[in-house]
């Protein structure tokens, strides 16, 4: 709310170039009338790739609609937005990889969508070898790229990014040579960020891609990760290789539940970042076959590309995946494993209404929950993300982690600026109000000013 008005999230979908959420009209479908309702979008830090639904209208003239977009636009982007009007907002792109139909007295259509990466990453398993100069070895960034040519997806611009920290770590690391047996880029790319110490982070943010990045509490990344603070008003999408700062009070959190759980050091908390699941094909209609190709056709014909002839054998012998990388020199590497893996012992849980200081949240970014007092403040990774819309409004579900330890930040710099802000815009401590946390989180009065970190 701002101003005494309320104002309501948004949420677009576009399947191509057809509005769902306020269809064009036509076979007993009035104009501006929405077809889809109940979206929702699923992001994680690591282990899964990104996944949707939506509930389709089931009455006769909407499941027509539903057929004939199956018929001509199946191969077609499908892009989910959510947002304020001229404000925040973040956009997802996936492709349609099934449904789910009830029929009887409770009518009702469910349509399941993936992202693209899945078909990237995940479709052709190859026996590839990547392997540098014995003396000199290969950093990283250049075995994922040797990686990408072995795998066919050279084409694919900004497919591989990585965070800050991580790409100051790449320097001090040289892997010998990397072997792998019936595995896929995805399988490869995970193998190369365990052994450096990075979590792999699949979305599709803005398009396809992976990103590397390093673990937050790792002492290496002090002076390097920014923590950029999120505002209320700022137009632009987040981009999926950065961290954003978000504060945590009142007149945003609904429900939150913190939950520790330890495990012996042999147990690990992290998630293989390999596991991207792979959509099912659908056929491509004869209609849409015989038009001109658009974007999203192109991008599916990558992923048809992957298969192409290169250095690297295709296809599985046993269906074994044999993995093995070779260090040259990883002085860093055992630090960043072990912080990845103690940012697991803690667990937090909450729900939010999507405010629009929360619009654009997504895994890897901080959250900052200061104390009442503005005597400390704690800071948690984010885990994974669903946005949900239902009835009218949109919710946010947030899972996140942190190292053992209540009250003790993970980067006490990073911490003690937020803190900081927190004090001086009456968030907490003796001058706080409701009025500044409401103001914090739809920007009615301004939000709090971009802190000048490092």
């Amino acid at each position: 709310m701002t101003g005494g008005f309320l104002v309501n999230p948004r949420v677009r979908v576009l399947w191509g170039d057809v509005n769902l959420s306020s269809y064009d009209g036509g076979g007993g479908i009035p104009k501006g009338q929405t077809v889809v309702y109940d979206v929702e979008v699923d992001l994680s830090k690591e282990g899964n790739g990104p996944t949707a639904t939506m509930k389709w209208d089931p009455t006769g003239p909407g499941y027509a609609v539903y057929e004939k977009l199956i018929e001509e636009k199946v191969a077609e982007q499908i892009t989910i937005e959510f947002f304020y009007s001229g404000k925040k907002k973040i956009t997802f792109f996936f492709v349609w990889s099934g449904h789910r139909i009830n029929y009887g007295n409770n009518m009702e259509v469910t349509v399941k969508m993936q992202s693209e990466l899945a078909g990237l990453i995940n479709a052709n398993p190859r026996s590839t070898a990547q392997a540098g100069e014995e003396e000199a070895g290969m950093s990283p960034t250049e075995m994922v790229e040797k990686a990408k040519e072995q795998f066919g997806l050279t084409s694919q611009e900004d497919f591989v990014q990585y965070s800050p920290a991580t790409l100051q770590s790449f320097e001090k690391i040289k892997l010998l040579n990397g072997y792998g047996k019936d595995w896929t880029f995805g399988n490869n790319v995970a193998q190369i960020a365990k052994q450096t110490g990075d979590s792999l982070f699949a979305n599709n943010i803005g398009g396809a891609n992976l990103v590397f990045f390093s673990p937050y509490s790792w002492e290496g990344a002090e002076g390097v990760e920014e923590v950029i603070p999120a505002t209320a008003t700022s137009p632009s999408p987040p981009e999926p290789n950065l961290r954003y700062g978000y504060l945590l009070g009142p007149a945003i959190i609904d429900t939150i539940t913190r939950d520790t759980d330890w495990k012996p050091p042999q147990q690990p908390n992290t998630k293989s970042p390999a596991n991207q699941s792979l959509p099912v094909k659908p056929e491509k209609a004869t209609s849409s076959s015989q038009n001109p190709p658009s974007k999203p056709q192109e991008e599916e014909a990558n992923a048809d590309g992957a298969a192409a002839s290169t250095s690297s054998p295709l296809g599985t012998s046993n269906g074994a995946s044999n993995l093995n990388f070779t260090n040259k020199e990883n002085e860093v590497g055992p630090a960043k494993q072990i912080a990845l893996n103690q940012e697991g012992i803690s667990k937090l849980t909450l729900t939010a209404f999507m405010c629009p200081v929360l619009c654009g949240i997504k895994p890897n970014d901080i959250i900052f929950i200061p104390s009442l007092t503005g005597e400390y403040i704690e800071d948690w990774i984010v885990e994974s993300t669903s946005y949900n819309q239902s009835n009218g409004s949109v919710s946010i579900g947030i899972q996140a982690t942190r190292t053992y330890g209540s009250g003790t930040p993970m980067q006490e710099s990073i911490a003690q600026q937020y803190l900081i802000q927190a004090i001086d815009n009456g968030l907490v401590g003796p001058n706080a109000t409701l009025e500044s946390w409401e103001s914090y989180a739809w920007g009615s009065q301004g939000s709090l000013p971009p802190a000048p970190l490092r």
